[in-house]
């Protein structure tokens, strides 16, 4: 009986043993892991700010809103978007300034009276254009930790609130050169 006891302890004080190693080796992965979550996130928050420093960025709507009247619509066409390359922006985007009617703005024009500030993690870009004798402004909340990414297109028709995604012009040239030679 007491060899067995005996047995017994020395299995538990080498199981007890083993957890001990085991938990040090995962509290150093732990702290392993919350250092490469950091790197990533500061990586991603200097991916954001290198986009809306180059001036050379596309906004890919994924749901739209008419401010006044609250309809929220969802935008599944890859083809809608506002586009900005240096001085120049393209827009490509559905509007609701009536109920229930949708048309698309498409225009090419020359931005005025570009800001970008950067306040706490979230970056605001204002600029203006002209719609023929309109001026528009364009205002542009971009998170750097979410990438969460808010378009407020102000016309003298309406306020539309536009949700989605700011991507590189430079990714998107990459994407299309490599797309191109694979066929």
């Amino acid at each position: 009986m007491v060899r067995t006891i005996l047995i017994v302890a020395m299995l538990l004080v080498g199981v007890a043993a083993n957890a001990a190693v085991g938990e040090t080796d995962t509290l150093s992965n732990l702290s392993g892991a919350k250092a490469r979550r950091e790197a990533r996130k500061v990586a991603y928050a200097a991916e954001i700010d290198d986009i809306v420093r180059s001036r050379n960025y596309i906004f890919r709507p994924v749901t739209m809103q008419n401010v006044v009247m609250g309809n929220t619509h969802s935008i599944y066409a890859y083809y809608l978007f506002l586009g900005l390359s240096g001085d120049k922006v393209v827009l490509h985007l559905p509007v609701e300034f009536t109920s229930y009617v949708i048309n698309t703005v498409n225009l090419d024009s020359f931005v005025e009276g570009y800001t970008a500030t950067l306040d706490g993690s979230n970056w605001r870009i204002t600029f203006s254009f002209m719609n023929g004798s309109e001026r528009w402004l364009a205002e542009i909340f971009l998170s750097n930790i979410t990438g969460q990414t808010r378009l407020a297109l102000v016309t003298p028709e309406g306020v539309m609130r536009y949700l989605g995604t700011m991507e590189s012009g430079a990714t998107i040239k990459k994407r299309q050169k490599k797309s191109a030679t694979v066929f």
